[in-house]
């Protein structure tokens, strides 16, 4: 799965276009398999100025819900800040990237999941995602890895930006109906910087959801 999408900005107001292209990556050789992920520009969205914390603390703890079959792994290779309400964010955005995947698996683009970890742009992105898979008959396979964090904002109940280096090398397609993996050779391509911006939900539970999300495809910097 390769993710391309505009260079992710942060400002007084976050502006976000989810323009995005999507295939399965990897080491190897055979054929392979790109989706086309077209998402509508997210809202602006403020996420307070204050320091990046550093990710020091245990790593999320992804929801029990959003388990994955054996032959995929979202794999989070972070720690949480110290900061309660910046943890909490990059705990929900990963919540959030499993969530895509977990569609993907169930094949449903209305996973109720996916609602309970994305809201606006972000939903509708990972949605159109998620059926562009369905429609093809396509699942994914492999290890898809996030990784060098960094988080800003949060500061009086604010929105959070989040940035992570995505690394989908060895993330395949693979055909629902008979199971053959889409294999293709890593390049520059397998690597993503991705944009989240968080928002707290309204309410008495510590829940934050994904309300923008761009990618920048061929981020030489996440490179290994």
């Amino acid at each position: 799965m390769r993710a391309t999408r505009a260079t992710p900005a942060l400002a007084t107001a976050l502006a976000a276009v989810a323009a995005l292209v999507l295939s399965a990556c990897g080491s190897g050789s055979g054929g392979s398999d790109t989706i086309d992920k077209g998402g509508p520009a997210t809202t602006a969205t403020t996420a307070s100025a204050s320091p990046t914390a550093a990710p020091t603390g245990p790593p999320p703890k992804v929801d029990a819900l959003l388990a994955l079959p054996a032959d995929l792994k979202v794999v989070f290779d972070f720690g949480t800040p110290a900061d309660h309400a910046q943890a909490a964010a990059l705990t929900g955005a990963a919540d959030f990237i499993q969530a895509i995947s977990h569609a993907v698996v169930k094949q449903n683009a209305h996973d109720p999941l996916l609602s309970a970890y994305g809201a606006g742009d972000a939903l509708a992105y990972a949605r159109n995602y998620v059926q562009q898979n369905v429609q093809r008959k396509l699942t994914l396979t492999g290890t898809d890895r996030y990784y060098r964090p960094k988080v800003t904002g949060g500061t009086g109940g604010g929105a959070v930006e989040i940035t992570l280096c995505n690394n989908q090398a060895k993330l395949y397609s693979k055909e629902t109906a008979t199971g053959k993996v889409h294999i293709t050779p890593a390049d520059d391509a397998s690597y993503s910087l991705f944009d989240i911006v968080m928002v707290k939900l309204p309410s008495g539970k510590e829940l934050w959801q994904a309300n923008s999300i761009t990618v920048k495809g061929k981020a030489l910097e996440c490179e290994q």
